[in-house]
């Protein structure tokens, strides 16, 4: 009667219990992707604001450049 509990706990519980181990570590690892993924989302959402950005900020910087060369070109007569 032993070995026959002893056999039903091998081949049942013993498979039964690695599924459900297996079972909680896919559900935290998801968990975990499911983290990066929204974070990765919000930081590309805040590059594409950034993108919008970028070019008005050149132009303010490079303006005042522009316009220093144009008016040194009109003062040497290029």
């Amino acid at each position: 009667m032993l070995v026959i509990n002893t056999i039903m706990v091998e081949v049942i519980v013993g498979p039964v219990l690695a599924v459900l181990v297996t079972l909680k570590l896919t559900d935290l690892n998801l968990k975990k992707q499911e983290k990066v993924i929204v974070d990765l989302q919000a930081k590309v959402e805040k590059l594409e604001i950034s993108d919008k950005e970028i070019p008005k900020k050149m132009m303010a910087t490079l303006m005042p450049v522009a316009k220093a060369v144009s008016k040194i070109n009109q003062q040497l007569g290029l």
